[in-house]
């Protein structure tokens, strides 16, 4: 049983899923940026992972204390938006903007990224 009314359910879901987005924003760079890095890179695959994560253990905190899935089901939805806009984003090439499986570069190679 929810804790929370209609109105102040729906309130909670929009306010958590501005807080993914302020989580996804604050860990992860711009997407411009994102897409003119080589594709598959490793640092912005690792950051999007922490923001995901992080995003979905606030998420569960939130419905644990309100007890209430809406909030869980609307702030689901942005995460996985945003993950899969952040994986597609790292996975294309930046000249050409195709999708690119794997690395371009052979393995062992160490690769600065400076920003």
């Amino acid at each position: 049983m929810s804790l929370l009314k209609p109105d102040g359910s729906v309130a909670m879901g929009i306010a958590t899923a501005a807080l993914v987005v302020f989580i996804f924003k604050s860990q992860l760079p711009d997407n411009g940026v994102v897409h003119m890095t080589p594709p598959n890179d490793m640092n912005i695959d690792k950051a999007r992972k922490k923001a995901t994560w992080t995003s979905i253990g606030v998420l569960s905190a939130i419905t644990l204390l309100t007890r209430d899935v809406n909030v869980y089901v609307l702030g689901g939805v942005v995460t996985a938006a945003l993950d899969f806009n952040a994986r597609h984003a790292n996975a294309s090439h930046q000249v050409t903007g195709q999708l690119v499986s794997g690395t371009e570069e052979p393995p062992g190679q160490l690769r600065v990224v400076s920003g």
